[in-house]
């Protein structure tokens, strides 16, 4: 069995007695860094001794396909990324696709994300909704910003710090009226959330109520 397990985006309290159980257990880790995993169970006194670690940018490697197949066909093992839940790009992707093609059990543990919170702390609607990881960052960037303020639900997409004062003038640009969502360091002690219009927003930032710092959540609002 394969067990992708949610680590913590930073307050290490946040994660579950079965993924420290797991991680206790299961002596093979694929990581994406095995200094960062060993420092993770380091964190919860786990002990590394016997534990087999493999990164998973060899497995973008077509040679390893066989290996890592023959391997999860054979034992137990868990996934793990830097912090919160192994997502949806590649290689895990890929992994999940590995394990599908070759009958390997796996399962997706509950835990640490920074999508759901955010999705339950906007001021507005989230009945419904549209998650589209991160936006474009030249090509089809407008048609992707105009796209999803033409919908009829909101949208939520993760944001780099460094393009956060251009989304808000892209936004203004396209005449977007409606309600922003903002969230950033989740979890972590200085935590905010802000729902507001595109100019309640910019002054809550020019009056340093909330630092361009870190990675950020943001929601745009429907009609």
């Amino acid at each position: 069995m394969l067990y992708f397990i949610p680590t913590p985006i930073w307050n290490k309290e946040d994660i579950t007695l079965r993924a420290l159980r797991l991680l206790k257990e299961i002596n093979i880790l694929i990581c994406e860094d095995t200094r960062t995993a060993k420092k993770l169970l380091s964190m919860y006194d786990i002990s590394i001794v016997w534990k087999d670690f493999f990164s998973i940018t060899s497995f973008t490697s077509q040679g390893k396909l066989g290996f890592y197949a023959k391997l999860l066909q054979e034992n137990d093992a868990v996934v793990v990324s830097e912090a919160w839940t192994p997502w949806l790009s590649d290689p895990w992707k890929s992994l999940i696709q590995l394990c599908n093609e070759n009958n390997i059990q796996f399962t997706v543990l509950p835990g640490a994300n920074a999508l759901i919170p955010s999705i339950v702390a906007a001021g507005f609607d989230t009945t419904e909704f549209t998650f589209i990881w991160f936006l474009p960052q030249k090509k089809w960037r407008q048609t992707a910003l105009k796209d999803m303020i033409s919908r009829d639900i909101p949208t939520f997409f993760y944001e780099s710090v460094h393009r956060m004062p251009k989304l808000l003038e892209e936004l203004k640009n396209l005449n977007f009226q409606w309600k922003i969502f903002i969230a950033r360091e989740i979890s972590k002690v200085f935590e905010q959330f802000f729902t507001g219009t595109l100019d309640e927003c910019e002054g809550f930032i020019k009056s340093w109520k909330m630092i361009i710092k870190w990675e950020f959540v943001v929601g745009i609002s429907n009609k």
